[in-house]
């Protein structure tokens, strides 16, 4: 008897179990669609529904008065600019970043590259940029000069983005080329033309796209970087060959490469809508923004409500990207459990999940950094890099510019190449303008304590004798950090090596 109530107990709680954890996607409607309804089963929303933008009121029932009906518009329109601020955040940054390059370092064509051959600094306010690699970008238009080549040389570190932000290829030992360098081609959308052999072939869904690359070694920095990238990095149109070029050191001469958080940014998003393919972009976010007034083929042409309703879009839409990455509610989005250490790909760099697409963790990239590449989130030891941000200390409370912390990094951090920890404004999510040392690593040779940790310190004043380890912060702002591991290894990888949470110093 005892055996029999046991089977059935257990019985009941594995179909109870069974019947919890379905969510519906072997429903049988046949079977559970439930006793008979009529017509008098319906409930209707009442004739007047109280909203954060206030009572609407509907005559006959269902008729909204004129009042209502503007303040439905209103709002409509508000909540669809403000998700287009968020949805369309990739492809604008990767516009404004080509935009940029193109008016503040005058590049006069495709050919042209930039190099930062004194390192980037906080003039140059791109997306968590470091300042201890030299740089190399270029930006290339297929629409202006169709298949395009990029000719790079062996030993770079990098890879090209289309007009989305999407991945089109990595450079160098990641990418095909494996090293030695070669001839990448891009394609531009619906190209019929022949493929010439001896290519590494890429057919882009857009037209614009940003190349980027880092030099080691024998590249040096200053003129000697700038000469170097001159020589041997070469964009050309397939069906001219290589032209006239420059390579321009933007270190330090200033550029402005962030998306605009205020009204402007529609009148922006409307330049890319014209130029790039409709293919581009989904019909449905399309159907969207053409219901704002941005549509293909159409002039962009708002009145002052819709000025109004852009601005304020705007600013809604930075407050949600602020939240999304300051204070991520994804439950996968610490590195390490009981550290504050946060991922900046949450699963993967397609942004994907369970079939769709994982919008909040696009935005905590996007928002804080550019490229897109699956070796920035390295899987496989000493391959690839890997980047980790904090912006709270020990207690959970944010990193500001007017306090003091001690960082402890563990002895021998797992990585093949060097390590770095590098500071940044909160506000602009670019270096930080301290006016002082914002990074430190391993090839800035910090003291070493005698079991091999580094002892790191941020604060507005460097303590005594601790400058080589000292991070200066501004007083007047909020900042984070990212950690970059170059060639991560099994330690990182397993997590077995685990970084210590910032201490506030009081």
């Amino acid at each position: 008897m005892k055996k029999q109530i046991i089977a059935a107990t257990l019985a009941s709680l594995i179909g109870a179990g069974a019947q919890a954890a379905d969510t519906g996607a072997n429903r049988n409607l046949f079977k559970t669609a439930g006793q008979k309804e009529t017509a008098s089963d319906f409930a209707p929303a009442p004739e007047k529904i109280k909203t954060e933008f206030g009572t609407l009121k509907f005559e006959g029932g269902a008729f909204p008065d004129a009042k209502s009906a503007q303040k439905i518009y209103d709002e409509m329109d508000l909540q669809r600019a403000t998700q287009a601020y968020m949805d369309f955040f990739p492809p604008m940054s990767l516009y404004t970043i080509v935009k940029s390059q193109i008016r503040d370092f005058g590049f006069k064509s495709a050919s042209d590259i930039g190099v930062m051959a004194d390192f980037m600094t906080p003039t140059e306010n791109y997306l968590t940029g470091n300042d201890i690699t030299v740089y190399a970008f270029a930006s290339i238009d297929l629409k202006i000069d169709g298949a395009t080549v990029v000719e790079i040389p062996p030993g770079m570190y990098g890879n090209a983005n289309d007009a989305a932000f999407k991945y089109l290829t990595d450079f160098g030992p990641t990418g095909p080329d494996k090293g030695k360098g070669g001839k990448y081609l891009f394609l531009p959308p619906g190209y019929e033309g022949k493929i010439p052999k001896g290519y590494f072939v890429f057919h882009s869904p857009g037209y614009r796209i940003w190349a980027m690359m880092r030099g080691f070694g024998e590249v040096g920095n200053g003129d000697q970087a700038v000469k170097w990238f001159e020589d041997r990095l070469k964009v050309y149109p397939l069906a001219s060959g290589p032209r006239e070029h420059k390579a321009v050191n933007c270190s330090g001469i200033g550029a402005n490469t962030l998306p605009p958080e205020d009204g402007s940014y529609y009148e922006t998003l409307n330049e890319i809508i014209q130029y790039e393919p409709t293919e581009l972009f989904s019909p449905e976010l399309l159907g969207r923004l053409a219901t704002l007034g941005i549509e293909k083929g159409k002039p962009f042409n708002p009145d002052a409500r819709m000025k109004n309703i852009f601005e304020q879009a705007a600013k809604q839409g930075v407050a949600m990207s602020r939240t999304i990455v300051y204070d991520c509610r994804d439950p996968e989005i610490k590195y390490w459990s009981n550290r504050h250490w946060e991922k900046m790909f949450i699963r993967n760099t397609e942004f994907t999940e369970n079939g769709h697409t994982d919008i909040e963790a696009r935005t905590v990239w996007h928002y804080q950094a550019i490229c897109v590449s699956p070796n920035l989130l390295s899987t496989t030891p000493g391959v690839g890099t890997s980047y980790l941000t904090c912006f709270r200390d020990k207690e959970g409370d944010y990193l500001l510019g007017d306090n003091t912390y001690r960082l402890s990094v563990p002895a021998k951090p797992p990585v093949k190449r060097f390590w770095a920890v590098t500071a940044y404004d909160a506000l602009s999510r670019s270096l930080l303008d301290s006016g002082g040392n914002i990074t430190v690593g391993s090839m800035s040779k910090p003291e070493v304590n005698a079991d091999g940790s580094v002892d790191m310190y941020f604060g507005p004043k460097c303590p005594e004798g601790k400058e080589k380890n000292w991070i200066k912060t501004d007083p007047a702002k909020g900042f984070f950090v990212v950690f970059r591991f170059y060639g991560p290894e099994e330690g990182y990888i397993k997590k077995t090596w685990v970084l210590n949470d910032f201490e506030r110093i009081k």
